[in-house]
């Protein structure tokens, strides 16, 4: 007997033919799960660090939806709607210039729709320029 480890024919792909058509296009497996939710996995470093204690545990107050979880050499941030980090507010926070590059450097992965904006980063659920317009700073 041999098994299958990698799951190619498991599920509703081990089906043939009809079998396989009526499941594969049965409404339970046509629709796609939605969520709010954004992520944002940063780096661990001084600056990373302040930014999480200083600026975005405090926004807990205002999205009680905020989760911030320490995973070792990084900091795994989920929120319902939209993270934004301030990199001027970061700058009077550290003491020193700290620009939306210097923040992007520690940017490991997102999931959402990222940008910057002047010297904002910003992830959001939201689709820009179609549900919402971009505000252009230049």
């Amino acid at each position: 007997m041999t098994s299958n480890l990698n799951a190619y024919n498991g599920g509703v792909n081990a089906k043939q033919g009809q079998d396989f058509v009526d499941e594969f296009l049965d409404p339970k497996n046509c629709e796609l799960p939605t969520s709010d939710a954004v992520v944002l996995a940063l780096m661990k470093t001084e600056e990373i660090d302040a930014v999480i204690e200083e600026m975005i545990k405090p926004m807990r107050e205002n999205n009680p939806t905020i989760t911030i979880e320490d995973r070792g050499g990084y900091w795994w941030v989920k929120a319902n709607g939209k993270i934004v980090i301030d990199c001027d507010e970061a700058t009077e926070i550290l003491g020193k210039k700290y620009t939306v590059y210097d923040l992007l450097v520690n940017v490991s992965t997102t999931i959402g729709r990222a940008l910057t904006l002047g010297n904002q980063f910003i992830i959001t659920n939201e689709l820009l320029g179609l549900e919402t317009e971009i505000e252009s700073i230049y």
